[in-house]
């Protein structure tokens, strides 16, 4: 017995100074959404993508304002990275209000199919703000998940989750760190737009 206990600490002894066997450290993951976790569903319009409605974004943050921020943020996005005939803001809005729809307010599949026929859109964006942070503490988060729609029939497509910090994007002493979720939900939707493109999201010539 005496024998099995010098063996057993004369084995730590050895493992403890570094003699043992080596061990091979595992590869850390990636924290969970930092790239965006995207799902299809369906396949999109087989002809390129050109009529385009960014409607109003769910606000499940608390945050004041952030559905607004995102979405109007994202539908920039849009219009800068391709030839998207994108419908106005304010098209959309009135229509809302003609419907008595609230902003922020997920509206049923009926109604979004009445709002993609009044402004003829063939696709639709709808998307939920998540969690939303900025405080004093220059603390910046934003968890938003994105989803495309058949216009006709309001059906989802794809589904995009994207989770992100301002500190993901740190570099060396605080450069490039993003102190705004204006910022953050600009450089997110970028990150969502170039995935949307890579799988399949084509653009049309808008001005033919």
């Amino acid at each position: 017995m005496k024998s099995c206990y010098r063996a057993f600490f004369l084995l730590l002894g050895l493992l403890c100074c570094g003699c043992g066997p080596r061990l091979t450290s595992l590869p850390l993951l990636p924290e969970t959404g930092r790239v965006p976790i995207h799902r299809e569903f369906s396949p999109l319009p087989s002809s390129p993508v050109c009529r385009v409605a960014v409607l109003p974004f769910v606000n499940d943050s608390g945050f004041p304002q952030g559905g607004t921020i995102f979405a109007d943020t994202f539908a920039a996005q849009l219009h800068a990275s391709g030839d998207y005939l994108l419908l106005q803001q304010g098209d959309i809005l009135k229509i809302f209000q003609q419907l008595k729809l609230l902003p922020g307010v997920p509206p049923s599949i009926e109604e979004m199919q009445i709002v993609a026929d009044r402004v003829d859109a063939e696709i639709l964006i709808t998307g939920v703000i998540l969690e939303m942070v900025e405080n004093s503490r220059g603390d910046v988060k934003v968890v938003v998940e994105v989803e495309v729609r058949n216009g006709l029939t309001a059906e989802t497509l794809w589904t995009t989750f994207h989770r992100r910090l301002g500190t993901d994007y740190t570099l060396t002493m605080h450069l490039g760190t993003i102190y705004s979720v204006t910022g953050l939900s600009r450089q997110m939707s970028k990150e969502i737009i170039n995935l949307w493109l890579k799988k399949g999201f084509t653009q049309c010539n808008a001005t033919s």
